[in-house]
């Protein structure tokens, strides 16, 4: 049995600058009919600041729709359809922490939300950032306080489950525990 869902109708119920949500009826692969509700996002990018002394930059921010200050890596979504993923991280970088990296790397893709969006965001850690001076400024309404650990206070994060953000867990575990780090 192949498992693909064939569209048979597609509507466009609401759109805002960052989402347009969609209601599709679609065939399943047992020749049944169901709805299926979703989000379309043009994508993001996170980024993990390690400084040049190897403190790890993170932010805390308040997320309305879990009603709590996050703990979480720099991130945005990207500017335009097809935006360059390392660029949108590096403006994420400094407008969220004032820091600049020339040096990025990418570690992977992730779908954070498969069950209800199409969203992909770019995970980078970002090696040897710097303060800035003069950083650009970020979206009118986050707020954000910006939080430097150690590795082991960010081992310590994690193990207490003081981070919940599935982007932040994914990076930190993936520089904090292989051995792909420079």
């Amino acid at each position: 049995m192949k498992l693909e869902e064939k569209t048979l109708s597609s509507k466009k119920v609401y759109e805002c600058f960052f989402m347009k949500l969609y209601e599709d009826r679609v065939l399943l692969p047992n020749n049944k009919e169901s709805n299926r509700i979703f989000i379309k996002h043009d994508g993001a990018s996170a980024v993990l600041p390690i400084t040049k002394d190897g403190k790890i930059i993170l932010i805390k921010q308040f997320r309305y729709p879990v009603n709590q200050v996050m703990i979480e890596i720099p991130a945005g979504k990207k500017d335009k359809p097809f935006e360059d993923g390392v660029l949108c991280a590096v403006r994420e970088l400094e407008e969220e922490t004032g820091y600049k990296s020339n040096n990025l790397k990418k570690i992977q893709d992730l779908h954070n939300c498969v069950g209800y969006s199409n969203e992909m965001i770019e995970l980078y850690i970002a090696y040897d950032c710097e303060k800035i001076d003069n950083p650009k400024s970020g979206d009118d309404d986050e707020f954000i306080e910006l939080l430097e650990v150690s590795k082991e206070e960010a081992k310590s994060l994690l193990k207490k489950g003081k981070i919940t953000d599935a982007k932040t867990i994914i990076t930190l575990q993936y520089y904090l525990y292989s051995d792909h780090n420079e």
